[in-house]
């Protein structure tokens, strides 16, 4: 019943929208031309917007888009009809064994030719033929969110053809605007003049794009409403197969990740399991309380000792394992400790050495300080006396320049003189 529920829903709706869009829509925008250009809607302002072939047919494909969207909202409305109806027995929220499911598949076919095309109805069928197929819920939860998706991706495909109608509209408006001018400018005739002939046509090309646009924008609102409508039917069908589906059937340990076949060997240690228990029960109800409390006691207390015993081995073998394991490692790290404490006396002797030689090195420095200064000072003193030696030697040439001077005064007053007194200090000079 999944196959055939998935294919009617989709051949169902799609060709239900499909035909009513172009065999009501057309019809209806060829009688809304009709009647605009010779009906009682004959009005200048509307003739106006509809006397371009492209305006016609934007006219045609906005019908054709609203019957699109009217046969989307009668199968809306037939949806929530539905979930009006009484789809499976009543549940009193006690899960229920899986060979159940046969059932509410009964339940569901007796109303199936009305639930067939919907939603609900879709949802309701897979669920039960993966349960009653796989005769468990194991991965329902997956199987549930993979049936989520596929019917929102199919409400959004099944939008394809009103958003080709949507975008074609405005196209053909441009189309139009590009023929009315160009139709504007071949119907120019220089011999006549003027621009009037031009400014109308123009204005009868616009009026192709003015009513696209508008026609486009009312569209868009109807099918963004529409849309929504049908996210909300959508997100009703989730909520209702959550609370009716999802948890229904008893969830088994197969069912929480462990295969829900088993082979013979453990199917044959499970039979013999369910004999000893059933064994077991015999000899409880034979024996009396009291005996079988002593009995089961004494079990319980061998069993502690047994369990205590294996444990306390357990430990202590732990215990030697990880000594064995632990034992390398304490060497090693005895090595590295003892490997940087003589690294460390290395370092420490290596540093006293430099601790000496910058010692030296200070000492050195200061001396070279002090013998710097000390030559300074001599180099003070060697300047003072060179300047004592200049001073003593401009000193005896200007005594000579004066004495050469007063012996040239002298000779130019009184030779005689002056030649004794050339005498005079020819006889000093020899003293």
């Amino acid at each position: 019943m999944a196959h055939s529920a998935r294919a009617s829903l989709e051949t169902g709706r799609g060709s239900f929208v499909t035909w009513f869009t172009f065999l009501v829509g057309i019809p209806a925008g060829v009688g809304a031309l009709v009647l605009i250009e010779h009906g009682p809607w004959q009005n200048e302002i509307l003739q106006r917007y509809v006397q371009h072939l492209a305006e016609q047919v934007v006219v045609l494909f906005f019908f054709c888009c609203l019957a699109a969207l009217i046969a989307k909202l009668l199968t809306s409305l037939k949806e929530r009809y539905v979930h009006t109806q009484t789809l499976l027995p009543a549940w009193d929220g006690k899960p229920l064994a899986v060979g159940e499911v046969s059932q509410l598949q009964q339940s569901l076919h007796l109303v199936w030719d009305s639930v067939k095309n919907t939603y609900l109805g879709r949802r309701i069928a897979n669920v039960l033929n993966f349960v009653a197929s796989r005769r468990s819920a194991h991965e329902l939860d997956d199987h549930l969110r993979t049936l989520s998706d596929n019917d929102a991706m199919a409400i959004d495909s099944s939008y394809t053809l009103n958003r080709f109608l949507i975008w074609a509209m405005p196209i053909l408006g441009f189309l139009g605007t590009v023929l009315g001018i160009t139709d504007a400018i071949a119907n120019i005739n220089p011999e006549q003049g003027g621009t009037e002939g031009i400014s109308a046509g123009l204005t009868k090309a616009f009026d192709a794009t003015a009513l696209a646009l508008s026609l486009t924008l009312v569209s868009m609102f109807a099918n963004s409403l529409l849309e929504k409508l049908e996210q909300g039917l959508l997100e009703r069908v989730d909520h209702f197969v959550d609370a009716e589906l999802a948890h229904r059937f008893i969830r088994t340990q197969s069912d929480a990740g462990h295969p829900a076949t088993l082979t013979p060997a453990l199917q044959l240690l499970l039979e013999k399991q369910i004999a000893g228990m059933a064994r077991a029960e015999e000899r409880w109800a034979q024996s009396s309380p009291q005996q079988q409390q002593e009995k089961w006691g004494a079990a319980l207390q061998q069993a502690l000792e047994a369990s205590l015993t294996r444990f306390g081995q357990r430990i202590v073998e732990t215990e030697k394992k990880l000594l064995e394991r632990h034992v390398p490692v304490l060497d090693a790290l005895t090595n590295l400790a003892a490997s940087l404490k003589e690294t460390g006396r290395e370092h420490q002797a290596a540093i006293a050495r430099l601790t000496d030689a910058i010692g030296l090195s200070v000492e050195m420095i200061s001396k070279v300080h002090t013998d710097e200064s000390q030559l300074l000072r001599l180099q003070e003193s060697l300047n003072q006396n060179l300047t004592l030696l200049a001073n003593s030697a401009t000193f005896e040439q200007a005594v000579e320049s004066l004495t050469a001077a007063i012996h040239l005064l002298t000779t130019r007053v009184n030779p005689s003189q002056a030649q004794t007194a050339r005498i005079v200090p020819m006889k000093q000079d020899a003293a």
